[in-house]
């Protein structure tokens, strides 16, 4: 007969292993699949959407992925719900903006292939500086300028895209893309379009939170005016800006309608009352210096009459390309509305 003591020795190691057996099995790590589960429950679902979003600071550039862009052969379009907030949006407008634009064919061309649009609904600006044979260049930056103006009008920006940005951000760059597709579509409709193509700059503001989403492509321009100092807030898509030098410098090396899927740079600004923002072709930006343009901002209060001096003055340089301009002036919403309170009596 075993000995007892023996015995009991035995029972209480395999009762030891048992339990270290289903600590081990109840404090495993969760798997992949289980990690990958959403948490249930609204309020979880919103905190893993604000952790996982991409932070979109002041100025801070956010690029497209290559090859990250969906197909044009994708079915499924992106509704945008226009009650989403992604980011906090007070009740009221902060500022107030106001935009004039002007174009103008310049001296030695016989077409004036720049487009441009203010849908002050949406508080949205666009210029487009086309390019092809022919007449192909103004039916390429008409027809970014339509179908961005239709993106914002309908609400449909296309496919969901990667990497994901927050939603103002998101619909000026989804409608860009569609403007690049609605380009393809169109030359390999005509052969006479083959090859044609646009830049494109946009402001996109949004009054109750303070912000401007600027996208562009190419390289028409966006500056502001903000007391003394006038700043560039794009990067030109050239061949010169990628280090060339010489006759090639002025070459686009990114262009809307071009290629299947188009890279679109979009930056975020915090605009303040007294801003001006410029946006302008390069039938401006070629023919006079910044500190020709800051001057003319600086004496010409008016956004009418500041649109004709630099368009005159870009003539009288050479006025060797088209010429267009929008000014955007950033108000103060409730010293603006006080104003028109006192002028109403």
């Amino acid at each position: 007969m075993p000995d007892p003591q023996v015995l009991y020795i035995v029972t209480a190691v395999v009762v030891l292993a048992l339990v270290a057996w289903v600590v081990v099995v109840l404090g495993r790590p969760e798997t992949p699949q289980e990690a990958a589960k959403p948490a249930a429950g609204p309020a979880a679902e919103a905190a893993d959407s604000k952790d996982d979003r991409p932070k979109l600071n002041s100025h801070t550039e956010i690029r497209d992925e290559p090859g990250s862009a969906p197909s044009v052969s994708q079915a499924v379009e992106m509704q945008v719900d226009v009650e989403e907030e992604e980011e906090p949006t007070g009740p009221n407008a902060l500022i107030l903006v106001t935009a004039v634009g002007l174009t103008d064919p310049g001296l030695k061309r016989k077409h004036n292939e720049d487009a441009y649009a203010t849908l002050e609904d949406h508080h949205l600006f666009v210029i487009a500086d086309g390019m092809g044979r022919h007449a192909a260049g103004e039916i390429a930056s008409q027809l970014c300028v339509d179908a961005i103006t239709e993106a914002f009008n309908t609400g449909s920006f296309g496919p969901p895209m990667e990497p994901s940005l927050p939603r103002r951000a998101s619909r000026l760059r989804g409608s860009i893309q569609l403007a690049n597709t609605r380009i393809l579509n169109a030359a390999k409709d005509n052969d006479a379009y083959a090859g044609m193509g646009t830049t494109v700059v946009s402001a996109y503001f949004s009054p109750n939170n303070q912000r401007v989403y600027i996208g562009h492509v190419g390289d028409s321009r966006c500056y502001r005016l903000r007391g003394d100092k006038f700043t560039q807030l794009t990067t030109d898509h050239t061949l010169g800006a990628a280090g060339i030098v010489g006759k090639s410098a002025a070459v686009l090396s990114r262009a809307v309608g071009i290629e299947e899927n188009v890279e679109v740079d979009v930056t975020m600004e915090s605009p303040l009352p007294g801003d001006i923002y410029l946006l302008c072709s390069d039938g401006l930006s070629r023919m006079i210096g910044d500190d020709e343009i800051q001057s003319t901002l600086e004496r010409e209060k008016d956004l009418q009459q500041a649109n004709k001096v630099l368009i005159e003055m870009a003539n009288q340089k050479g006025g060797r390309d088209n010429i267009t301009t929008i000014l955007v002036r950033v108000d103060d919403a409730k010293t603006a509305a006080m104003k028109a309170g006192i002028a109403a009596h």
